[in-house]
């Protein structure tokens, strides 16, 4: 049976989240779900609180938190969003040691929260293992080619084929509907030092990643396996599995796709409990 309980962390402990703890505690890896965008810590749909006691049934302690600025964690002023995100990281990382001592530690993040999951990770050794949901990828040889074809093959795009014209010629330089739906430019993305230091990194501490990539990433990302490819990393592949879905939608809100992240997330947790239960969390 699971518990759960306020965490604070900060500043007069003014950030907040909310612990789902197995029944023992003892070994478990600690699993940090951070907003995505400007959401609140319950993400849309709830997902986060749907998959934070999942994974705390499995044995692992879920930790679903507000960041400065989100939620109901209040913001801090004159700080970059990089700069605010790596102090309260240090805040967080600091109550959770109070809480359990050292323990792996993975990161959960959607969009946004897959970005500063990256980069907390390219400066963080404790942190074991992410689970990312449409980060953002590099492209590989083969992208463009694909892209075209998905294009030229899509009966929806021949259909809206008059309106897209009628909005290009309305507005000279208007961007393709695919790719003005991109909010890609709205965020904080990992450079691509934060990327090889993050994934050359996890290589080193033999942690493991999933990947999961929506209609949101096609623009960036189009085949299942193109992230560990792209990357360039000897062996990357052994350690990251990607799924992708490009009909589901950024933030699920079908109701089977939410369905199917969550059994995918969790069968992915389960089946690496005992490899997270195994690594040193330094």
């Amino acid at each position: 049976m699971i518990k759960e309980r306020i965490f604070t962390y900060g500043e007069h402990q003014h950030g907040l989240g909310i612990l789902s703890e197995p029944a023992d505690t003892s070994s478990s890896p600690i699993i940090v779900m951070l907003n995505a965008g400007l959401s609140h810590r319950a993400e849309p749909y709830r997902l986060n609180v749907l998959l934070g006691r999942k994974l705390a049934e499995l044995g692992y302690i879920g930790l679903r938190v507000d960041l400065s600025g989100k939620g109901d964690s209040p913001a801090r002023e004159n700080m970059t969003n990089r700069e605010s995100v790596a102090l309260d990281w240090s805040f967080i990382k600091a109550a959770l040691e109070k809480l359990y001592g050292a323990r792996p530690i993975l990161i959960f993040g959607l969009c946004s929260g897959a970005d500063n999951g990256i980069k907390i990770c390219a400066d963080d050794p404790s942190v074991k293992g992410l689970i990312l949901l449409d980060p953002v990828s590099r492209q590989d040889s083969g992208f463009t080619k694909r892209d075209l074809y998905r294009k030229l093959t899509n009966p929806r795009k021949w259909l809206k084929m008059h309106n897209i014209l009628s909005r290009r010629l309305a507005k000279r330089g208007a961007r393709d509907d695919i790719d003005s739906s991109s909010t890609i430019k709205l965020r904080d993305e990992p450079n691509a030092s934060d990327m090889d230091l993050c994934f050359n990194g996890l290589m080193k501490k033999n942690g493991r990643v999933l990947a999961v990539f929506t209609s949101q990433a096609l623009y960036h990302y189009n085949s299942q396996g193109q992230f560990a490819v792209a990357m360039g990393i000897p062996g990357l592949d052994q350690i990251v599995e990607e799924v992708f879905w490009p009909n589901a939608k950024h933030v699920y809100p079908i109701e089977w796709h939410r369905n199917q992240l969550m059994e995918t997330v969790e069968s992915w947790a389960k089946s690496n409990l005992s490899h997270f239960l195994s690594l040193d969390a330094k």
